[in-house]
């Protein structure tokens, strides 16, 4: 197996990673734009391609354990991408679910690498502050809010989403990525709640798309052009 998680990739390889995050980018412009044939199979198809190049990009760069966790979350997101667009009984729930499973693959990366308690800095200690009161604000207004059955299962929702984006800050992932990615996932779902459960307009499902993909975008590419792997020329590296 060793074979597979090799310590270099070869241009071509690193080529075609590049080709896929281009691909990721192309088909998250066209779903937002709403640029693309009517009918619901075009609308699901648009909406799980951005996500599903991303997982075709660590698909074909991966290297490491820290690679094939972000496949899984990552995989995990494009199921949770398609339910929430078919318009069937408890598609919102099992979207959810399947977001769950996303956050706990995440939470399990970035618990894997996580920084030592004296390489934490203030200004994380801070971030991560803000997360928690704003995630217990949010807890609070959906409690009093029109809820009804789904109160239990988003508040289980919320409590892995606050982990995930918590765990990424105190990660040794670039948290100009990996952790602007985070708050970017956490916002997202934050106005779906609010858009869903309060009624409260923050953007309409244009301000969900775009903080959700690029979180996904900056997730993915802070853990895949962190690790300590040398590239060939022309590598996707920027660090």
């Amino acid at each position: 197996m060793a074979h597979i998680f090799q310590r270099r990739k070869q241009p071509i390889i690193e080529a075609i990673g590049q080709t896929m995050v281009f691909l990721s980018l192309v088909g998250a412009v066209l779903y937002g734009g709403g640029w693309y044939p009517d009918g619901l199979l075009w609308q699901v198809l648009a909406k799980a391609s951005a996500v599903s190049f991303l997982v075709l990009f660590v698909l074909f760069t991966s290297q490491s354990s820290n690679h094939l966790l972000l496949l899984l979350a990552l995989t995990a997101s494009v199921l949770g991408d398609v339910l929430l667009a078919i318009p069937a009984e408890n598609s919102f729930l099992r979207g959810l679910l399947a977001f769950f499973v996303a956050h706990v693959f995440y939470v399990g990366l970035f618990l894997k690498n996580r920084l030592s308690f004296e390489l934490v800095s203030s200004t994380r200690m801070q971030a991560s502050t803000l997360i928690l009161v704003s995630a217990g604000v949010g807890v609070f207004l959906l409690y009093r809010g029109n809820i009804g059955s789904m109160l239990f299962p988003v508040i289980a929702y919320s409590v892995v989403l606050t982990l995930m984006a918590t765990s990424a800050l105190f990660s040794r992932f670039p948290v100009r990525l990996v952790g602007t990615g985070a708050v970017l996932f956490l916002v997202s779902d934050s106005i779906l709640g609010a858009q869903t459960f309060l009624d409260v307009n923050l953007g309409g499902s244009l301000s969900v798309w775009v903080t959700y993909y690029l979180g996904q975008l900056f997730l993915a590419l802070g853990v895949m052009l962190y690790d300590e792997r040398p590239t060939h020329f022309g590598g996707y590296r920027f660090d």
